[in-house]
């Protein structure tokens, strides 16, 4: 049982999720640039290897902001309320799913001195399979971020209040 304050909490809350949709859409408008990029038939390798990295480490903390800060009371047991942990049960395997999808993205391409020219090549279809996990993953955490917000809003009923 947490020592904070049901406000703190809900505060700490709302700063989490504000971090995490900074983040997706920072991985979101650099994963725009990069897919652009790759159709362009004229680009420079070196201007792919470049933003490349850089989305791949957005890519990186994007994920582990939605595992270590919103998803880190389901996977350590200490939700109590029962429609988050309901739908958390629903899925988080999918999202475990996208994350591993974005996790061996990253293992590929993070360090672009060593990616070999036909990852290079297949770079698109790649983009592709990842910008689909992508947004699976997102309609999941707006289902998620939704049921936190909304069930930490709800007015308690007291034989007062009633």
């Amino acid at each position: 049982m947490s020592s904070q304050a049901p406000n703190e909490r809900r505060s700490r809350t709302r700063k989490e999720i504000k971090q995490l949709i900074e983040e997706r859409n920072s991985v979101l408008s650099q994963f725009y640039n990069l897919a652009r990029l790759t159709d362009d038939p004229g680009n420079n390798l070196n201007d792919t290897r470049e933003l490349l990295e850089d989305f791949c480490q957005e890519l990186v903390d994007y994920m582990a902001t939605g595992h270590f800060e919103i998803y880190r009371r389901i996977e350590d047991g200490s939700e109590r309320r029962d429609e988050i942990t309901t739908l958390a049960n629903k899925i988080m395997p999918r999202i475990n799913d996208t994350t591993q999808v974005a996790v061996a993205f990253n293992d590929l391409f993070d360090n672009t001195s060593k990616v070999k020219d036909d990852a290079y090549d297949q770079l698109p279809t790649y983009l592709t399979k990842l910008g689909e996990e992508l947004a699976t993953r997102i309609d999941l955490e707006d289902q998620f971020i939704n049921t936190l917000l909304a069930t930490g809003n709800k007015p308690k009923l007291t034989a007062v209040s009633v």
